[in-house]
């Protein structure tokens, strides 16, 4: 299998000058460039720049995706929109970069269990995409589940290697109700969604939005003030929207506060609750498994006289039906610990058409002979 990798860049607060697109372009002969856009496909070579350098200087979205497991996010987020306590979401995998106008967050994780085959990265970033605006408006739910992937794998990869007093950050609202965009994260970067659910079931639901009157707000602006926001629109200011609405939306955060549950704590919830899955699915496989054995001892005397009529038809798929019973009667045998009877009858069938090769293969293949 080739091998395959895809870069794709956006830029979303303004678009591209000719001269940037220009210089994007001379990177690669694989480069498709627009206004707000840069897609770079490779089945062998790569790409020539630093992702991250390009991010800086371009761009507000990186994703990568590499046919070997690699996945790679970045965001651009400007400082107006960051919370002093983003940092404490920061794992192996999940770094933060601060600049002088914004932060670069990078998300760089490799899925070990890929085998390589096909994928098709174009479209991918577009679920993606508003998790950039999530994060500009406070909801780190998407750093967390990252966080959370990060932390529990390397507990449970190596459990003899858990730090005992590693906290969890803040347990952001709204994590029991994931948007599609959150669902999109959860697939491409293989977060275990069992994990998720153990962790958010103290996570409370979202704040509903407070009504806002900006009309009222905006007439107790001073002429200055009114003035200073219009110049800036007149700029085109990337992201002057959400800028106003910070300023006259009351301080609120999506984040509870810290729960004081370790990676351990959340570790050992979750293996819990996974043992207790198993075991109620085991149950319910077994409820299943008897409630056919019942039926089948119902009508145990039939089935005998149905395997002998089709033995006697002499055919090739009359000898798969009976042979297919005849698994189902041996499971009831064994069940009622009368395996020793049903083993005579077997060996008097065996006895009776030992010329029969169709059918005595097909029952020795059924290892109906062996308890």
């Amino acid at each position: 299998m080739s091998e395959y990798q895809y870069y794709e860049f956006r830029s979303i607060d303004r678009s591209l000058t000719q001269k940037e697109k220009e210089e994007i372009s001379s990177w690669s002969t694989r480069a498709l460039v627009t206004n707000a856009s840069a897609i770079f496909e490779y089945h062998y070579s790569d790409f020539p720049k630093d992702c991250l350098e390009v991010v800086e200087k371009y761009f507000d979205v990186m994703f990568y995706i590499a046919n070997w497991g690699t996945r790679r996010l970045i965001f651009k987020i400007p400082n107006t929109f960051i919370d002093k306590n983003i940092k404490q979401y920061c794992a192996e995998g999940l770094e933060i970069y601060d600049f002088k106008e914004f932060i670069l967050i990078d998300i760089w994780l490799e899925e070990d269990d890929d085998d390589g085959g096909w994928i098709e990265g174009e479209g991918m970033l577009n679920s993606l995409i508003t998790l950039r605006n999530d994060i500009i408006s406070g909801d780190y739910r998407s750093l967390y589940l990252l966080w959370l992937k990060v932390s529990t794998e390397s507990v449970m990869s190596d459990y003899s290697e858990v730090d005992e007093y590693s906290i969890e950050p803040e347990l952001p609202n709204g994590l029991k109700k994931l948007n599609g965009a959150l669902e999109e994260l959860l697939n491409v970067f293989g977060i275990d969604r069992e994990v998720v659910d153990v962790a958010s079931e103290i996570s409370e639901p979202l704040k509903q939005e407070i009504g806002i009157d900006y009309a009222d707000k905006i007439s107790n602006l001073t002429e200055a003030e009114k003035n200073e926001w219009l110049l800036r629109l007149v700029d085109s200011e990337p992201l002057l929207a959400q800028k106003i609405k910070k300023h006259f939306s009351p301080k609120t955060s999506e984040s509870q506060k810290h729960s004081a549950r370790t990676v351990k704590d959340i570790v050992e919830t979750f293996l819990s609750v996974k043992e207790k899955r198993k075991e109620k699915e085991r149950l319910v496989r077994e409820e299943k498994r008897l409630e056919k054995l019942r039926k089948i001892e119902e009508k145990e005397n039939s089935l005998w006289a149905e395997v002998y009529s089709l033995i006697r038809e002499k055919k090739t798929k009359a000898y798969d039906e009976a042979v297919s019973l005849l698994k189902s009667l041996k499971e009831l045998a064994v069940h009622k610990k009368r395996y020793e009877e049903f083993k005579a009858k077997i060996i008097y069938i065996k006895t009776e058409n030992s010329r029969l090769n169709g059918l005595i293969g097909r029952i020795n293949s059924a290892n109906l002979l062996k308890e």
